[in-house]
């Protein structure tokens, strides 16, 4: 599960920020949870010591008593891992960022596209996220490991129990598994276009 740890003082940025995750994650077949916090207490503490979840923080960094930069201070204390964004209507606070070390992925300003660039960066995480990662499967005793950017597509077998994983370089494999299971081992980095195929959303150029 994914969790998106909102923390905004102002109700109504808080709420655009909502409304932009959720409107991002409908384009991903993968399970998430938002949480939201006007200040940082014990159950946003709670949910950074929280080791077995994928954590996405939305910080303002202007925010009553403890600033979303102390936040991100206590969250890379033991969590290398988590994705950190921070958001501020002060465009003056980058440098801050900067010099922290906290190793953010993006700076938003509230005044300038604030929902569209939300959406923008959650794109570019699951885009980021998925680049890079491996489908391990053994058929005949053989034991295979394939970047998901090398598959184009998997369809299959007419009246078999198998399917055939088209490669980017036309080469073809077999694996012992239905389109349903890897359908949902698979997701979101690919998408069923037809109930006997599934296709790499990042290798698709035109339609």
């Amino acid at each position: 599960m994914i969790k998106f740890i909102i923390c905004d003082d102002n109700k109504e940025a808080l709420e655009i920020a909502n409304k932009a995750v959720t409107k991002s994650m409908m384009n991903y077949e993968v399970e998430y949870k938002v949480l939201k916090f006007t200040k940082y207490d014990e159950k946003l503490k709670e949910q950074i010591k929280d080791e077995f979840n994928t954590k996405i923080y939305i910080l303002d960094i202007e925010l009553p008593i403890v600033s979303g930069l102390e936040i991100g201070s206590e969250v890379r204390e033991t969590d290398d891992d988590s994705i950190i964004i921070f958001v501020t209507a002060h465009p003056e606070c980058k440098n801050d960022i900067f010099y922290s070390r906290l190793e953010a992925i993006d700076y938003i300003s509230k005044y300038y596209r604030y929902e569209e660039r939300i959406e923008d960066t959650i794109k570019y995480i699951m885009k980021k996220r998925y680049r890079n990662k491996t489908f391990s499967y053994s058929y005949n005793h053989v034991h295979n490991n394939l970047l998901y950017k090398e598959i184009n597509y998997i369809e299959k077998e007419p009246s078999q129990n198998r399917c055939i994983i088209h490669l980017v370089n036309k080469e073809k494999k077999i694996i012992a598994n239905t389109i349903l299971n890897l359908k949902q081992e698979l997701a979101p980095a690919f998408f069923q276009s037809h109930k006997s195929c599934l296709i790499n959303l990042d290798n698709i150029k035109r339609i």
